[in-house]
């Protein structure tokens, strides 16, 4: 019964969350800067992995509110080209009982010295207990980069738009594949100081943002903060960086469900 209880719960909470996006977030990095991606998180911009000078390997768990039945896993892999870069990008949330999956292949191309451009194709399905059917997606994501002078980088991203249905479902859960449309912008203001923001719009919200900023302290070690609005998230995080491996840890804020907290590996080669 407790069980049955917890699932209905997920279910009902699952569309509420896709708001921050269960499987669609970016890497623990960005989310120490107000769940910020659109222009530094090859996991969420398929358009960033044509800025990559290396290859790299990026594993991500992320835990909403401190209940295990609400953490996600996140694993990547990408590898820059002259001709075309590309990755692959498999997410996972939820338990047993019920859980959103998503495999999403990316690529991305340097036009020229001042516009990347990148597409992502995503397959995501969820399996539930309470459902007798397997909801199933195709969507894909358009990326774009636009470096206007030095230091400063635009971006805008498209996500899930179009989608496809594969599998008819007997429950609404249209938010899994919401669209959504977002711009925004990183500056190094002044040495070890990046600022990043974004307006986004969503058939959820008319508009939201998010603003961040990270600042490295001293050699490999940064301090990040940052917030979301609607909802209204406040955000930390730190990072340390050691020859080809990265460490970053996160942490939100809510101010009735609680702290969430994240963790993420990197190594690039």
């Amino acid at each position: 019964m407790k069980r049955l209880v917890l699932l209905c719960f997920l279910l009902e909470i699952s569309s509420c969350l896709y708001a921050v996006d269960n499987l669609r977030i970016p890497d623990i990095r960005c989310m120490g800067m107000g769940t910020y991606g659109v222009t530094n998180s090859l996991l969420f911009n398929p358009a960033v992995v044509g800025l990559e000078s290396s290859g790299s390997v990026d594993i991500n768990y992320f835990n909403y509110y401190g209940l295990k039945e609400l953490g996600m896993v996140n694993m990547a892999f990408s590898y820059p080209n002259n001709l075309l870069s590309a990755g692959v990008n498999i997410s996972s949330f939820g338990y047993d009982q019920y859980r959103e999956s998503m495999f999403r292949i990316f690529l991305g191309k340097l036009l020229t010295e001042k516009w990347i451009v990148g597409i992502s194709i995503q397959y995501t399905f969820l399996q539930a207990k309470l459902l007798k059917e397997n909801p199933q997606y195709l969507s894909a994501d358009v990326g774009i980069l636009f470096i206007p002078v030095e230091k400063l980088l635009i971006g805008m991203l498209i996500q899930n738009l179009p989608s496809v249905e594969i599998r008819k479902k007997d429950i609404d859960i249209e938010s899994i594949i919401s669209y959504s449309l977002q711009i925004g912008f990183q500056w190094e203001i002044i040495k070890n100081l990046l600022i990043v923001g974004n307006a986004e719009t969503d058939k959820q919200t008319t508009l939201s943002g998010r603003i961040g900023i990270e600042y490295q302290l001293i050699d490999h070690f940064y301090i990040r903060t940052g917030i979301k609005v609607t909802p209204l998230l406040p955000t930390l995080g730190i990072g340390y960086r050691l020859s080809g491996f990265v460490v970053d840890v996160a942490a939100h804020y809510h101010p009735v469900l609680g702290v969430s907290t994240g963790i993420g590996l990197k190594y690039c080669f």
